[in-house]
């Protein structure tokens, strides 16, 4: 990435689950770091309703953090299980993910367009429930 300087992204999160596929559209912020990324949003949804979203992408892998009315922890590391958790007002829930995907596409070195793409098995409270595929992809945000 050229500079160290925070810049304004358009993001797209794109997800493949057995029910369907969906893209979600956000507005944010790329903190480039020594050796990571930071990519952080807000998002607003009827079942999580409003939080903070921040991902840190580096050599060894991606985290997922959300804080707001849902907060949650998830890692992910190529062929590796990891534990993450989930909580929200109806209670806490115990996450494991076994990432099978995870790359990432740059159009120059360090450069925007970044595309990470993920994917994993996912186990709530020791019980496997689906399997995600997903697609990260940040544009600059040249809009003001």
């Amino acid at each position: 990435m050229n500079g160290s300087e925070p810049r304004r992204v358009r993001i797209e999160l794109h997800s493949l689950q057995p029910e369907g596929a969906s893209v979600a559209e956000y507005r944010g912020i790329l903190y480039p770091k020594k050796n990571s990324y930071y990519i952080r949003y807000e998002e607003s949804d009827a079942d999580r309703g409003r939080c903070l979203v921040t991902f840190k992408w580096e050599e060894n892998g991606l985290t997922l953090l959300r804080h707001g009315e849902v907060k949650a922890e998830q890692s992910f590391r190529l062929g590796q299980r990891t534990a993450g958790w989930y909580s929200s007002p109806a209670g806490r829930l115990r996450l494991e993910m076994e990432t099978l995907k995870l790359a990432a596409e740059y159009a120059e070195e360090g450069g925007l367009p970044l595309s990470i793409e993920w994917q994993y098995e996912l186990w709530v409270n020791d019980e496997k429930t689906d399997r995600f595929d997903l697609r990260l992809m940040l544009w600059e945000d040249k809009e003001t």
